[in-house]
């Protein structure tokens, strides 16, 4: 019999007075715990038994679920999943191709080295987004990117590094895994 003809059946025994017999000896029947009421929505109502721990994990899950998934602290370049670093690096390339400084700067871990003559480190996503857009994309970094490969990127302890390996001294942006999560760590003009 399904449970909510057990549950069911029950309620109406308490509802009519009947009485059980326990060990030959007859016993009034006693009240469900409230958890058990039945409500005729043709569900089946849930007991105390049923919300116990494996229930708190359902809960928990669906709020994990609802939730983005914390970035691992320790995680390193040489854990990082090479397809997400393989999309990142495109997010690099598309960031660099538009020019658009600022979503270069959230793709960015602060503070960043930047080569630039007269910056060296950017402490902050405001003093980035002061730094000559010019400068920033240069004409050799907008065609060293360009040509960088984002399926061939192989992890370092500095990170992921994306430039045209076909041109000595190119420039090039250089990206890992920081708290968990890749940013960009290095924006290199070239040596």
């Amino acid at each position: 019999m399904k449970k909510t003809g057990i549950i069911l059946i029950l309620s109406m025994a308490v509802l009519l007075g009947l009485t059980a017999c326990t060990n030959g000896k007859e016993k009034e029947a006693e009240n469900p715990p409230a958890d058990e009421t039945v409500i005729d929505t043709g569900e089946t109502a849930e007991t105390e038994e049923e919300s116990g721990p494996d229930s708190e994990a359902a809960d928990s899950k669906a709020e994990a679920e609802t939730e983005p998934a914390k970035p691992d602290p320790d995680l390193d370049n040489f854990d990082a999943d090479m397809e997400e670093v393989a999309a990142y690096a495109e997010a690099v390339k598309e960031a660099v191709a538009a020019k658009d400084l600022e979503k270069l700067a959230e793709l960015t871990g602060f503070p960043v080295y930047v080569g630039l003559e007269g910056v060296d480190v950017v402490e902050t996503k405001e003093e980035f987004l002061k730094l000559d857009p010019n400068q920033v994309f240069s004409e050799e970094m907008l065609v060293s990117i360009e040509k960088a490969d984002t399926a061939d990127l192989a992890p370092s302890m500095a990170g992921f590094t994306l430039m045209d390996y076909d041109t000595e001294g190119s420039p090039s942006i250089t990206f890992g895994m920081v708290d968990g999560e890749l940013r960009i760590t290095g924006i290199n003009y070239g040596y």
